[in-house]
C-alpha cells in the first residue's frame, strides 16, 4: 500500500497538465481539400447579444488575421463560411478530502467556451470545428489572453497548401 501512493500521486501530477493542454481541441472533417478554397467571410460579424463588443471584435480580428496567415483571403462572400460562438457558464465543482469525506472544498467559477465553426459556402457542408474553454472574470477583459487563446485555435486551422 505505502508504493501505492507514490505512483498514484506521480499519475495525477502528469494527468494534470494533460488535462489543461486538452482545453483546446479542433476537428477537421476527412478528406476535404482546402486547397480548394481561397476565401473566406465572417457570417456573424457582429456581436452576439450580452457579449463585450470590444472583446468580440478583438476575437473576429483573431479569426481573420489566423486564417490570413494559413493562405486564405477575406471577401464579402468567401469560399469558407466562418461562424463564431460564445457561450458561458457558471460551474461549482465540489470536493470532499480528510478523514470519511468530512471536509467540503467548493469552488465557483464562470467558464467560458469560443467555438470556430467553418463552413464550405456553397454545400453548407462542415468543415473545421476549433474550440477553447476557459475560465475567466465575468465583467474583466484580458485583452492579451483573449488574442493569444484565439491565436491558439487558430494555428490548428489547416493551411491552404493542406490536401
Amino acid at each position: 500500500m505505502a508504493l501505492f501512493r507514490p505512483a498514484v500521486a506521480f499519475a495525477i501530477a502528469l494527468a494534470l497538465p494533460l488535462a489543461a493542454a486538452a482545453r483546446i481541441s479542433s476537428d477537421t472533417t476527412p478528406g476535404v481539400n482546402f486547397a480548394a478554397y481561397q476565401t473566406f467571410a465572417l457570417a456573424n460579424a457582429a456581436p452576439p447579444a450580452g457579449i463585450n463588443p470590444v472583446a468580440f471584435e478583438r476575437i473576429r480580428m483573431g479569426v481573420e488575421q489566423g486564417l490570413a496567415s494559413k493562405g486564405y483571403t477575406k471577401a464579402a462572400e468567401g469560399d469558407l463560411s466562418v461562424v463564431v460562438t460564445l457561450g458561458m457558464q457558471d460551474r461549482t465543482d465540489v470536493s470532499t478530502w480528510g478523514r470519511f469525506g468530512r471536509q467540503v472544498d467548493v469552488h465557483q467559477y464562470t467558464e467560458g467556451q469560443l467555438s470556430i465553426d467553418v463552413f464550405d459556402s456553397k454545400t453548407q457542408q462542415p468543415l473545421w470545428h476549433g474550440q477553447d474553454t476557459e475560465s475567466f472574470e465575468p465583467g474583466r477583459v484580458d485583452p492579451e489572453k483573449i488574442e493569444k487563446r484565439v491565436a491558439e485555435v487558430m494555428a490548428r486551422f489547416p493551411a491552404r497548401t493542406a490536401a
